[in-house]
């Protein structure tokens, strides 16, 4: 899920038991209503719980990108749409490296 911010989000957000997970953090400017230039955050969010395994993360991680039918959709139509097939093999790796991220940042 796509998430707009004022500030720059940090990769792990701790808010009690869970943990907004934030990738593809990008600065934007646009316009106010008044016309103004301001500074935006957007990035992609996945919410999973501090103790989550390892797994659990990563499926949250996808989960918040792809509906599973989407999923099996990009895995089944990966001769006829590869672009499709390799994004989604991108995230798979983020997804992995994030929750890896965090299992260190919670041990740490």
């Amino acid at each position: 899920m796509k998430t707009y911010s004022q500030n720059q989000p940090k990769d792990y957000d701790i808010s009690g038991n869970e943990v907004r997970i934030h990738w593809d953090i990008q600065e934007q400017t646009i316009d106010d209503l008044d016309g103004q230039p301001k500074t935006q955050w957007v990035a992609n969010e996945a919410v999973v719980m501090v103790h989550d395994s390892r797994e659990a993360m990563i499926e949250k991680i996808i989960a918040s990108v792809y509906s599973l039918q989407q999923e099996i959709a990009v895995i089944n139509n990966r001769d006829t749409k590869p672009e499709e097939h390799d994004q989604y093999q991108t995230l798979r790796q983020t997804a992995k490296q994030l929750a890896d991220g965090w299992v260190l940042h919670k041990e740490g």
